[in-house]
């Protein structure tokens, strides 16, 4: 009499990964019944003004892009970030544990200009806010702390029209692209340098003429005395 064998049975999937399992096949299973095809739906959620639909296109398996994800979605690209990585890096993404703890300590930094010491509390009546902005900046991108260069980018509120700070060009692509609850770039939207410095400076040709001239004086060598 030959003996029974016994199958091992399947791996209990992690508690992150069955509610990335579930949530995927909600979003799957309303886009179905909704009569739209798996993998050519944009995310159509409203934008800022409460009339036009975003056109970009959602992260895998989710019904919302990376600047409209609803807070259930949110948390899971938090818990489980491994599924969405592939969109920025084109392909499966081997990291460990470590370099993803690494990874979420570093976006979960405060912004390096709330580091900064402050010129002074109010600004004076007579001063130019945008010379005392890149003053303050002294060359340096308000998120990462780095010299910006040549790839300096004004960073400023599409809704309101006031310029925010000065960034590089790397982190003024990551601010374009995060989410509204990330660490990182949800003080620094809250607390930008120009809020810091009590100044108010509207967008326009204007302001990015004068910003230029200052930067261009500011990379010129100070003549000997």
């Amino acid at each position: 009499m030959s003996e029974r064998v016994v199958l091992p049975s399947p791996p209990v999937p992690a508690p992150v990964r069955a509610r990335h399992r579930a949530l995927l096949a909600r979003i799957e299973a309303e886009q179905m019944a909704a009569g739209l095809r798996r993998g050519y739906v944009r995310c159509g959620r409203p934008l800022s003004d409460g009339v036009r639909r975003c056109k970009s296109w959602p992260l895998p398996g989710l019904a919302g892009c990376a600047r409209h994800l609803d807070d259930e979605e949110w948390q899971d690209t938090v818990d489980y970030p491994r599924a969405y990585f592939r969109d920025d890096f084109g392909g499966c993404v081997r990291m460990t544990v470590e370099a993803q703890v690494e990874q979420r300590l570093r976006e979960a930094l405060p912004p390096a200009c709330h580091f900064w010491p402050y010129l002074r509390a109010v600004p004076l009546p007579d001063q130019d806010p945008v010379e005392l902005l890149v003053e303050w900046q002294a060359g340096r991108c308000a998120a990462c702390g780095h010299p910006h260069h040549q790839d300096v980018v004004v960073d400023h509120a599409h809704e309101s029209g006031l310029v925010r700070g000065l960034l590089c060009a790397v982190c003024n692509n990551a601010e374009g692209i995060a989410p509204p609850r990330h660490p990182r770039w949800f003080r620094y939207r809250t607390l930008p340098p120009t809020v810091i410095l009590g100044i108010q400076i509207t967008y326009g040709k204007a302001v990015r003429k004068r910003l230029d001239q200052l930067l261009a004086d500011a990379q010129q060598p100070s003549a000997p005395r």
